[in-house]
């Protein structure tokens, strides 16, 4: 956990596994909001949720947000084993929020039915300098599994269309397209001529060295991405990077929607993880600069928490 501050007041901790879902982890860059939902498969979670400013459900009489397609799905297989957090053993298991950089990260370790056991590290953030922009770094090292590991980055709009239930949608699929590098999911309200469009590509290392070669192409009505497979072995370490970008019809002209979400994705990948972290700190570092210098001493966490809160709240 690279960007961890030594100052506990600046950090929200969890260090037991629970799929109970916890406001106090979500990410927000006052523009968009990300809920604390997993980014691997955990059958027994039942709350996620990525919503925009201003972007209110038709089905709410509270002004209520509507829920988009959820940009963080990163689901993993090992061999034949799909990872999934609800059968797994958890061990060393620990969450947190650092409201400092504005930065979610987990890491931990399971064993598997099948007792293939690997150690997992998961960063995210929701961009304060390009608040279209969300990136993710999920990595995988082996303990003892060998085999063929599989990773499915895509934008998922089957987990928060709607109930299945419900026979009034939030949203109807405008298209669903993968490209060679790049997937977009293309949305539209069913009420109002409101559209959103997630676009997100990918980088994959193996023990710190790139990988290049033809993904599998995900395109379903409601899904867009793209299945990553490679070898590993016990004591190799793989690591996915994940880069969307979130548009919406209020800032741009509907005929370039797609074209540009796709072009702000790849662009935030030629920025890479790195650079956006860095960006992200600094950019952070400015806005508490600009609270803590009307106070005489230092926040109280309580404090921290509560500006935190502040910042990241959307209308």
């Amino acid at each position: 956990m690279d960007a961890i501050t030594n100052d506990e007041k600046w950090l929200i901790v969890e260090d037991r596994f629970s799929a109970i879902p916890n406001s106090d982890f979500s990410l927000s860059n006052a523009v968009l909001l990300q809920k604390s939902n997993f980014e691997e498969n955990c059958t027994s979670e039942t709350d996620r949720g990525t919503y925009m400013q201003g972007i209110n459900s038709f089905k709410s009489e509270n002004n209520q947000l509507a829920i988009l397609p959820d940009w963080t799905s990163l689901n993993v297989r090992l061999n034949a084993e799909q990872l999934d957090l609800a059968t797994c053993e958890i061990l060393n298991y620990k969450r947190l929020l650092n409201m400092q950089h504005g930065i979610l990260e987990r890491k931990f370790e399971v064993i598997t039915a099948e007792k293939n056991h690997i150690e997992v590290s998961v960063e995210r953030l929701l961009s304060i300098v390009q608040p279209e922009i969300g990136a993710i770094r999920f990595s995988v090292k082996s303990i003892n599994f060998t085999g063929r590991i599989s990773f499915l980055p895509v934008i998922n709009g089957e987990v928060n269309f709607n109930n299945s239930e419900d026979d009034n949608p939030e949203w109807n699929v405008l298209q669903s397209k993968t490209l060679s590098d790049v997937a977009h999911l293309w949305i539209q309200t069913r009420k109002t001529n409101f559209q959103v469009c997630e676009a997100m590509t990918y980088d994959l290392f193996k023990n710190n060295a790139q990988i290049k070669y033809n993904p599998t192409k995900i395109e379903k009505q409601k899904v867009a991405g793209f299945s990553l497979v490679t070898d590993i072995k016990e004591g190799d370490t793989v690591c996915v990077y994940k880069f969307v970008s979130i548009l919406n019809s209020n800032a741009h002209s509907y005929n370039e929607l797609t074209t540009l979400a796709c072009e702000k994705a790849l662009q935030a990948k030629h920025t890479g993880w790195n650079e956006l972290v860095d960006e992200n700190i600094h950019a952070w570092a400015a806005k508490w600069d600009s609270i803590t210098n009307n106070f005489d001493e230092p926040l109280s966490k309580e404090e921290i928490i509560k500006h935190y809160q502040q910042i990241c709240s959307l209308k």
